[in-house]
């Protein structure tokens, strides 16, 4: 494969040799100093269509330009990519040394031209071809692997999502898994597939990273009413419906300590104050609170004559030595 690195640098000699600013090769190329700049330092590589123009400009070959002579780059650039692959011996080595350079529809043509899907050293090594093709041709060849019975999870990232979720949905109907499908399909089409898993019975907390807050507090609202366990659904949730959860487990009288990591420490702090009010303990709320909140329960524990080493660990030195200095003021008053 091409070196990035290498053609920049050589791109930069042969600007420099022949006194011109990067920015006046780009108007020559009709393109921006920045891609100037972007080849140079081997960030990107010029597009194929620019090669001609730039071994034109530096009055030297595209073999010397790109550092070594590429039978199907010549082919691309003269249109006859055909001829080329029936005249030649093309390997998937051929065709990965050119990837940079071609753009989607090209390396798509290039690879159906060849039938590379039958050349051993593609097969071994697609994921480095994937990146190159267009979406449809990756879709083709999950189709064909999935025809196969072999996975199809390889090309999922470089599929649109339309076509992820169209093979999502013949793997359900198999009977197979899809978690591997998830992370690449739209949000409203992972809540579809979570509403019919629970139509089905099936726990939903595969699908949760991947649908948006609001869905999946819609979701966890229901599996309360239905009496059953929703901390799967908690670190998907927006602060203040979690909130509004444990409101309503506190009036039933049921703990909250599950939902203190997905709220806001302001929130956490008045189930805190509340729980102090009750004469109930708050051990559980301390790492999720403020400290100078934590500091203020602590101070009111000592006047009411209570130990504070509860608070000591979620509190900074300074209060700590604060509490010290109250308790000993406290003692000898209690003293005299």
């Amino acid at each position: 494969m091409f070196d990035m690195q290498k053609i920049g640098k050589k791109i930069s000699s042969l600007r420099k040799e022949h006194n011109m600013t990067q920015l006046e090769l780009a108007d020559k190329l009709n393109i921006s100093y920045q891609a100037v700049s972007n080849w140079e330092r081997g960030n990107s590589m010029p597009d194929i269509s620019k090669l001609p123009e730039l071994a034109e400009i530096f009055n030297v070959s595209l073999d010397e330009l790109l550092g070594g002579k590429s039978t199907l780059v010549e082919a691309v650039v003269k249109d006859n990519v055909a001829e080329c692959i029936e005249a030649n011996n093309i390997s998937g080595e051929d065709v990965g040394n050119v990837l940079p350079l071609l753009k989607p529809q090209q390396v798509s043509s290039l690879v159906k031209l060849s039938n590379l899907t039958k050349i051993s050293d593609l097969a071994k090594n697609i994921n480095s071809y994937l990146p190159f093709l267009d979406e449809d041709t990756v879709k083709e060849f999950a189709e064909e692997a999935a025809e196969k019975g072999e996975s199809i999870y390889v090309y999922l990232p470089f599929m649109d999502e339309e076509a992820v979720n169209e093979f999502a949905r013949k793997a359900i109907e198999k009977g197979e898994g899809i978690s591997g499908y998830l992370p690449f399909m739209e949000e409203d089409d992972v809540r579809k597939l979570a509403e019919k898993a629970v139509e089905r019975g099936e726990s939903v907390n595969m699908y949760l990273p991947f649908m948006d807050e609001e869905a999946v507090n819609e979701f966890a609202r229901k599996a309360v009413e239905k009496g059953e366990g929703i901390s799967g659904y908690l670190p998907f949730m927006e602060e203040d419906d979690v909130r509004k959860l444990a409101e309503k487990a506190r009036e039933k009288g049921e703990s909250v300590n599950m939902y203190l990591p997905f709220m806001d420490e302001e929130a956490v702090n008045e189930f805190a104050r509340k729980a102090v009010e009750k004469g109930e303990g708050v051990s559980a709320y301390l790492p999720f609170m403020e400290e100078e909140d934590v500091r203020e329960l602590a101070v009111k524990a000592i006047e009411r004559g209570e130990g504070v080493e509860i608070y000591l660990p979620f509190m900074n030195e300074d209060d700590v030595k604060e509490l010290v200095t109250l308790i000993f003021k406290n003692s000898r008053n209690r003293q005299a």
